[in-house]
């Protein structure tokens, strides 16, 4: 009788310590791949934005809904494919410098974050013309 109940109370116990550890969000993150863009027309950057746990993983069964705006550089940069799970393609115009996206809440309409997009000049030997 006394084992159920223990059993039972350490099977909730641990479902309550796994939802605290691995469902609930610490904080959110910004992922860019690549880092940097080239000042081709063909550059591209993804930007991914996500809830991320205490481990540092991707929250399951989440999602992050926001809105991007370039705030400075609109000349050197341009957003495509903006989706509503958190991600969207910025596009190089083709000239070099330093544009900034601010990335917004859209539930609360606050700043999540601000980043710093740097535009290189045109490597010709990575490129291969």
């Amino acid at each position: 009788m006394y084992r159920k109940i223990t059993l039972i109370l350490a099977v909730i116990l641990i479902a309550l310590v796994a939802d605290r550890l691995v469902f609930t969000t610490s904080s959110t993150e910004v992922e860019m791949k690549p880092p940097i863009l080239r000042a081709a027309p063909n550059s591209e950057l993804n930007i991914r934005v996500f809830k991320s746990n205490i481990f540092g993983f991707k929250v399951p069964l989440s999602k992050v809904e926001v809105r991007y705006v370039i705030e400075e550089g609109a000349n050197l940069i341009s957003l495509v494919n903006e989706e509503s799970d958190g991600t969207v393609t910025v596009r190089s115009k083709g000239f070099e410098g330093e544009a900034a996206v601010g990335i917004y809440s859209i539930r609360s309409g606050f700043q999540i974050k601000k980043i710093l997009i740097k535009i290189l000049p045109r490597d010709l030997a990575v490129t291969g013309q």
